[in-house]
């Protein structure tokens, strides 16, 4: 017996160090985000007015959601035209810089929750297009909060594919062998946490001129259904 747990304990350490050896040998894969995210999300748009944000309401609270989270980059941009407004929020981590879990941890289902929003409806991968875009497929929710209702479409990719939340079932303690199966071992790949919110619903902003600009400008981030890769 003794034997047997000296032999498993030596295996499990080769192997152990077989993995970190191979990690520290194999490249991260490249980066994908060429230019600043505030660059890449339109600005000017016809007919609509914006307004960037801080993560939080003041600059040291917003430095220190940021270090928390451990973001490369962020945005926050406010579109706003008459009533209707329209939020885009972008993170983004670079190959390995957090865990899956850990960066798809902060959805509405649960940072919005927290802080007071009811989920009011929730649909898992669903088809997202507005005049002929396709982004790849979204999660969606309806939240409400003192008598505001948001429409809310978000996306975990994680080396330019959607997490899927569709594992919401499954228990935590078999989540990491679903990462490695679908992920592989080498779980170091770039991350992008991306919000669109609007208090109208995805078929009212088709109807409205500029909304496909903002469409446009998120399909340049990995969102493309098509593959578009992210201009210089």
């Amino acid at each position: 017996m003794k034997i047997f747990i000296l032999t498993t304990g030596f295996l499990t350490f080769l192997s152990v160090l077989g993995l970190k050896l191979f990690f520290l040998f194999s490249p991260p894969p490249p980066i994908s985000l060429k230019k600043s995210i505030s660059d890449i999300i339109p600005k000017e748009i016809n007919g609509w007015s914006y307004a960037d944000y801080d993560l939080a309401s003041s600059v040291e609270s917003s430095d220190r959601i940021a270090s928390f989270l451990n973001l490369d980059d962020s945005l926050y941009r406010v579109f706003t035209n008459g009533d209707i407004h329209v939020g885009v929020y972008v993170a983004y981590w670079t190959p390995g810089k957090v865990s899956y879990r850990w960066a798809g941890a902060h959805t509405p289902d649960t940072c919005w929750v927290v802080n007071g929003w009811t989920r009011i409806d929730r649909e898992y991968s669903i088809p997202f297009e507005v005049n002929k875009i396709k982004l790849k497929n979204a999660e969606f929710g309806i939240y409400e909060k003192d008598r505001t209702v948001e429409n809310v479409h978000f996306w975990h990719l994680v080396g330019g594919e959607p997490f899927g939340y569709a594992q919401k079932e499954v228990p935590n303690i078999f989540g990491a062998l679903i990462d490695i199966q679908k992920y592989g071992l080498n779980l170091r790949q770039e991350q992008f946490f991306i919000r669109l919110s609007s208090n109208e619903d995805l078929e009212s902003l088709k109807q409205i001129d500029g909304f496909n600009e903002i469409i446009k400008g998120l399909s340049q981030l990995p969102l493309s259904a098509n593959e578009i890769a992210l201009q210089d």
